[in-house]
C-alpha cells in the first residue's frame, strides 16, 4: 500500500460530523468543571516526568493552549454502543493509582455527553472496525468546548481490534490509558501500558491494537 494510497484514509481519528503536581495549571475560566478536571487530569499524566522529551514538548504546546477556555458547544451527545468496554477499561485504570484514578473518574462523568463517532476501515484493519471503535473530541472542533487552535480526543476500541494504518496530516501525541500497541511510522509496533505517550510526526503512518482486553487511549494535537 503507498503512501499516497493511505492519505486518503488519512486522519481517521479526526471527529466527523506517577503525577507531577501542578504539571498542567488551573484555567481561571468559566470552563465547566467536569471538562476542566478531565482537560486537568490527561494533562498532568502527559506532562508527568515519565513522558519522553518530544511527547512532553509537544503536550507542553498544546496544554498550554487549553489553559486559554473555547466556546461552550451546544452539540447534542450521542450514544456509545461501546459504553460495556468503555467501562471495563475505566475499571482497569483505577487500579493503576492515584493519577490515573482521575482521568478515569473524570471520563466516566463525562461519557454521556460526548459526541461519539466512528471512522471508516482501511488498510489492515480488523473486521468490522467501524463498529468496533469510537472517538470524542473534547476539545476542538465539533468538541464538547469548541475551538480551531488544538485538538484533545479520546479513542476507545473493543479488544482484538486493530486500527487501520493512516497518515496524520499533524503532529500527534497519543497518551495510552491500557494496555495496547502503537504503530508509528517505521519504529514498528510498540508495547504501551497506561501512562506510556507516544509522538507521531506530521505526514507519517500510524495504528494502533489491542489483544484480549479493550483500547483505551487519548490523543492531542495543534491545528495551527
Amino acid at each position: 500500500m503507498s503512501k499516497s494510497n493511505l492519505r486518503r484514509d488519512a486522519d481517521l481519528l479526526l471527529h466527523r460530523g506517577s503525577r507531577v503536581e501542578g504539571a498542567y495549571p488551573v484555567s481561571r475560566s468559566r470552563r465547566p468543571v467536569e471538562v476542566q478536571r478531565l482537560i486537568g487530569a490527561i494533562g498532568n499524566l502527559m506532562l508527568s516526568g515519565d513522558t519522553p522529551m518530544m511527547e512532553k514538548f509537544v503536550a507542553g504546546k498544546i496544554f498550554h493552549q487549553l489553559q486559554y477556555p473555547g466556546a461552550v458547544s451546544s452539540r447534542p451527545a450521542s450514544h456509545l454502543r461501546l459504553g460495556p468496554q468503555l467501562q471495563f477499561a475505566l475499571r482497569q485504570l483505577t487500579q493503576k493509582g492515584r493519577a490515573f484514578a482521575e482521568v478515569a473518574a473524570a471520563i466516566n462523568d463525562l461519557a454521556k455527553s460526548l459526541d461519539w463517532s466512528s471512522s471508516s476501515t482501511g488498510p489492515f484493519a480488523s473486521m468490522n472496525i467501524e463498529k468496533a471503535h469510537a472517538h470524542a473530541v473534547i476539545a476542538g472542533a465539533a468538541g464538547l468546548e469548541e475551538r480551531d487552535d488544538v485538538t484533545l480526543g479520546l479513542t476507545i476500541m473493543e479488544p482484538y481490534s486493530r486500527f487501520p494504518d493512516h497518515v496524520q496530516y499533524r503532529a500527534r501525541v497519543f497518551l495510552a490509558l491500557s494496555d495496547c500497541e502503537f504503530l508509528c511510522d517505521e519504529k514498528g509496533w510498540q508495547q504501551a501500558s497506561p501512562g506510556s505517550a507516544f509522538y507521531n510526526e506530521a505526514g507519517h503512518t500510524v495504528a494502533m491494537r489491542c489483544t484480549s482486553r479493550p483500547l483505551l487511549a487519548a490523543w492531542c494535537q495543534m491545528e495551527r
